[in-house]
């Protein structure tokens, strides 16, 4: 038979997309093993690293329950599935490229007023927004489809004409209608007439209260006013507003007494003032902490389960396993028609309190086994799950001798469970040793626990000691072990009643006893006489219960025999002190208070009781003498006032939060830097004050006990300074600190792009594709940029001046650049005399093909370019200093920097400064600041277009380096060639 372990076997597990025709994204490469082996290897990495570009898996049939299958001879590969992720754009989160135009639609209502002259009103003109959804697949970045828009139909507010003093208004009330975003703008005109039948008859006025979110109907009956002309309108909206607030509406627009406005009766009998109050429905966040009624508590919470059950095992299955995980989201309701709106601003997705089911381990059932041990950890998920693990039977053990007959004088008996792992047994040793055989040993890993199983046995004699640590399946542990007890038992306190107190004494000894025969041997050579391990019972102090006393203080210490002892304590119930009003009516709200026990005596209680106060009453009586410990002890109590504390710490039913707490904050407004824009920043403090409430009647006492002044959490909101954002430049440094006061306070940072380095020809004409480097800010200043700014390198050029200086950060500089031959013309004619800024700020006479530097000093930079980003300089090693002869690498290596870089996602391609371990010096014909140029790109790979321009730049410095031998002008150009690019030998 072949040994199946020994076998071979090799696997793949494929990660597939099922949006783009099962194309392969990773696989795990060739893993190999012994078949029944486990295949070391988990998915988890890969699904994280998927699920980074935008991916949701689907199915994972390798490890998806966190267990790896093993090696088998049937599956080479495993397929995880996964699909493209979804994004919804909206108006707030504008992503893949998506403007506010594709997102949103405005459209305006405007009211145009004719003919009152000079007190002729401005146009009125409101404005809605509509706002549409779109889907964007997150691997592909492209457009899927959209939800259309959120609102498809909304109203204009109704727009009502402004009573103006000896004019009439053709058109009362004009506008309101419904409009949708193909068509979102509407156009009114009001024209006034002069008043020339100006009356003395009482007038007419009246309020309307409208609902905008419902095409503006009228939320409740207009109130009609009446009163003498030029006289002031005698009405108020606060009370109707009260209630629709109550009711889940909140004011858009307030035409009658908004900010304290006062009406005054008109002098026209031919029209009815009319003022709009103009309302919409509060959107309001329900949760299980802040829950609404007419809101089903499952629509926000539910609760999902994984049951594990058992079968099998006849009368012994366990009973199954529930698991239960609460889910909880997010609504957002409109608090007028209780209805839940879809994507409001406050919904969220479902979300789990704890993220998997844990592990449970499969009970052990005696004479069955199973197939798995444990039920593994699964992440929770809103449906149901249902496990079920079964049970097999053991099978029977059959005794045979050694010919392999069957011995009849033994019973076949079955495989004993596993105390620990329900799925291993052993041979059962108790029942399959008799009194003439033994069993040999037999690896139980081979064989199936299901089915029977033939074991020889021989007889044999074995001499062994019996006793409590070394017990024997055949003697009753009573011939070598007795426990013997003494018991105390607690009556009367019912679910009080203390534990019985148990103590127990073992008194045991050694036997000898023959495993063949079955017989114990009384005078054998291991057998010892009875031994207890303590000699006496400990006295049991009574415990003191609250509330009760005990017939018996102590049980007194017992020498210990071989017979158990039992004894009874009794408690009793104790009396009360009942406390009662005036009237001598027990008073509801005040229980009972038992007597106190005495903590030292259970079987006394104190003699002298205080009596304790009642929240609102006054007590009669200090103090109670008792005489009787069982008996009740009426005493009376005089209802008083009960002032409370009331502020955020003990918030009261009847008193609103914002009487004693009022929230404010400071908000500084970043704009300007485009998407680079800081977020805004928020600071905030609270109001509090403390009330005195009389908890009685719940009225409000003015310079009550409790009451204080306003005082707040803070001064002052600290100074901010402005974050330094690259490219741009801010209109001040920080905000300064502010006193915090009762409103809340706005302060808005503005920034500005800083200006460019353009490079130009000697001409003085810009060079075609050159790069132009935007100012770097000033990271210590944000209002700043960094006054010395380096110059970009140009292929084929040369700058006049290796850096400039910033005056105005937002204006752009000039620099002109020589070509190469201009570069040997002004050489050989050695009139290129141009003073230049060198790069540690100190002046000197500095060209590409200036002279000998005097003296022994030289200088050298190590500059780091991104290739990948038109190899821009994003790090420098600073001016390093030394005479001729000094090697530059002690003054500086590029390990450090390199590190930090590959921390940011770089390689290096090339190291022209110090590659393994390469030293560089300062050299006596070193006519320039010497630079050494270490690249480096992102690890992602090039594109084509790159490739092939990095290719033909290598061709064409290989070609120049190979011809610099042929006389003095090409080695000239090479060193020049060389300053351009540095990484050439």
């Amino acid at each position: 038979m072949d040994n199946l372990s020994e076998k071979a076997a090799s696997v793949v597990i494929k990660y597939t997309d099922l949006d783009n025709n099962l194309a392969e994204l990773s696989n795990s490469g060739s893993l190999t093993g012994n078949i029944g082996e486990v295949i070391n290897y988990s998915t988890a990495d890969e699904i994280k690293k998927l699920a980074k570009q935008g991916y949701v898996l689907v199915n994972n049939p390798f490890d998806n329950k966190g267990k790896a299958p093993v090696f088998s001879g049937d599956q080479d590969s495993y397929m995880v599935t996964f699909k493209h992720g979804r994004e919804r754009v909206t108006a707030d989160n504008l992503k893949y490229g998506c403007k506010l135009e594709d997102l949103q639609v405005k459209g305006t209502q405007t009211v145009h007023y004719v003919g009152a002259g000079s007190r002729t009103p401005r146009d009125e003109v409101s404005t809605i927004t509509f706002n549409q959804i779109l889907v964007y697949d997150q691997v592909t970045g492209e457009k899927i489809g959209s939800k259309g828009w959120e609102k498809v139909e909304q109203s204009f507010p109704v727009v009502a004409a402004p009573s103006i003093l000896g004019y009439i208004p053709d058109q009362v009330l004009v506008g309101g209608k419904a409009v949708t975003a193909d068509a979102p703008n509407r156009e009114y005109t009001i024209t006034y007439k002069v008043n020339e039948h100006i009356s003395n008859k009482e007038q007419k006025a009246e309020v309307k209260y409208l609902d905008i979110d419902s095409n503006n109907e009228e939320i409740v009956e207009s109130e009609l006013l009446t009163g003498k002309p030029n006289t002031k309108i005698n009405y108020s909206t606060i009370d109707q507003l009260k209630k629709l607030g109550e009711k889940g509406y909140e004011v858009v627009s307030n035409g009658f007494d908004a900010n304290g406005d006062v009406q005054f009766f008109d002098t026209s009998d031919e029209y009815v003032q009319t003022f709009i109050v103009t309302l919409k429905h509060k959107h309001v966040l329900v949760n299980a902490e802040n829950p609404l009624d007419g809101i089903d508590e499952a629509e926000y919470h539910k609760t999902s389960k994984r049951v594990v059950s058992y079968a099998g095992a006849e009368e012994k299955t366990p009973e199954e396993v529930v698991q239960l995980v609460n889910w909880n989201r997010n609504l957002t309701v409109d608090a007028a028609t209780k209805r839940v709106i879809a994507d409001g601003k406050y919904t969220t997705d479902w979300k789990p309190e704890r993220e998997s089911y844990s592990a449970i381990s499969v009970p052990v059932v005696s004479g069955y086994h199973t197939r798995i041990k444990e039920v593994p950890e699964e992440k929770a998920r809103l449906a149901n799950i249902t496990e079920k693990i079964r049970y097999v039977k053991n099978g029977y053990v059959i005794p045979v001798d050694e010919n392999g007959q069957k011995i009849d004088s033994l019973p076949k008996l079955r495989f004993v469970s596993d105390k620990d792992d329900p799925t291993l047994v052993s041979l059962p040793e108790n029942s399959l040793k008799d009194e003439k055989y033994e069993p040999e040993k037999v690896d139980l890993t081979e064989i199936d626990p299901a089915k029977d199983f033939e074991a020889k046995y021989l007889l044999k004699h074995k001499y062994v000691t019996i006793n409590k640590d070394n017990s024997h399946f055949d003697i009753n542990p009573g011939s070598y072990r007795r426990t013997v007890t003494a018991i105390v038992r607690y009556e009367g306190a019912g679910d009080k009643n203390p534990k019985d107190s148990i103590q127990t004494v073992q008194w045991n000894r050694s036997i000898t006893y023959d495993e063949v025969t079955k017989e114990i041997l009384e005078d054998g050579k291991y057998t010892t006489d009875w031994k207890p391990d303590k000699e006496y019972f400990e006295a049991v102090d009574t415990p003191v219960i609250s509330g009760f006393t005990a017939d018996i203080g102590v049980v007194a210490k017992h020498d210990v025999t071989q017979s158990d002892l039992f004894a009874t304590v009794k408690y009793q119930k104790n009396g009360a002190i009942i406390p009662i009003d005036e009237d001598g009516k027990e008073i509801a709200k005040a229980r009972p208070i038992p007597f106190l026990t005495d903590l030292t005596d259970p079987t006394r209680v104190l003699a002298t009781e205080e009596i304790p106060e009642i929240k609102g009453y006054r007590r009669t009586e200090e103090s109670v003498l008792i005489k009787d410990p069982l008996k009740d002890i009426k005493v009376t109590y005089i209802l008083k006032p009960n002032y409370v504390l009331v502020n955020s710490e003990h918030p009261y039913r009847t008193v609103k939060p914002h009487n004693y707490s009022i929230p404010v904050k400071e908000t500084i407004h970043y704009v300007g830097a485009d998407e680079k824009t800081p977020a805004d920043r928020i600071q905030g403090a609270r109001w509090r004050r403390s009330l005195t409430v009389n908890d009685n009647n719940g009225k409000v006492i003015e310079d009550g006990k409790y009451t204080t002044d306003w005082s707040v959490d803070k001064k002052e909101y600290s100074a901010a300074v402005t974050p330094v954002v690259d490219g741009y430049h801010a209109d001040q440094y920080q905000v300064k600190a502010h006193e915090v006061d009762k409103e809340d306070i706005d302060v808005e940072v503005k920034y500005q792009r800083n200006g460019q380095i353009v490079p130009v020809n000697s001409k003085g004409e810009e060079i075609e594709h050159a790069d132009c480097p935007v100012y770097i800010t000033d990271p210590t200043d944000a209002t700043k940029v960094l006054m010395e700014q380096p110059v970009p390198r140009l292929l084929n050029y040369m700058a006049q001046d290796s850096s400039i200086v910033v005056k105005d950060p937002s204006r752009d500089t000039k620099v002109t650049y020589y070509t190469f031959a201009e570069i040997k013309e002004l050489s050989s004619a050695k009139n290129l005399k141009t003073e230049i800024q060198s790069i540690d700020g100190k002046t000197a006479t500095s060209n590409v093909v200036s002279l000998p530097v005097n003296g022994k000093r030289r200088k050298a930079v190590v500059t780091f370019v991104d290739l990948s980003n038109n190899a821009i300089q994003i790090a420098s090693s600073g001016v390093l200093s030394g005479n001729v002869g000094d090697k530059i690498t002690d003054l500086y290596n590029t390990s450090k920097q390199v590190e930090e870089l590959k921390k940011k996602g770089y390689e290096v391609v090339y190291n022209g400064f110090d590659p393994k371990g390469a030293s560089k010096y300062f050299e006596e014909d070193q006519r320039k600041v010497a630079t050494f140029t270490v690249a480096v790109k992102k690890v992602k790979q090039l594109k084509p277009k790159k490739e092939k321009q990095a290719e033909k730049i290598s061709k064409k410095v290989e070609e120049k380096s190979k011809a610099a031998n042929s006389d003095q002008k090409k080695k000239q150009n090479h060193k020049v060639l060389k300053y351009i690019f540095p990484w050439m030998k």
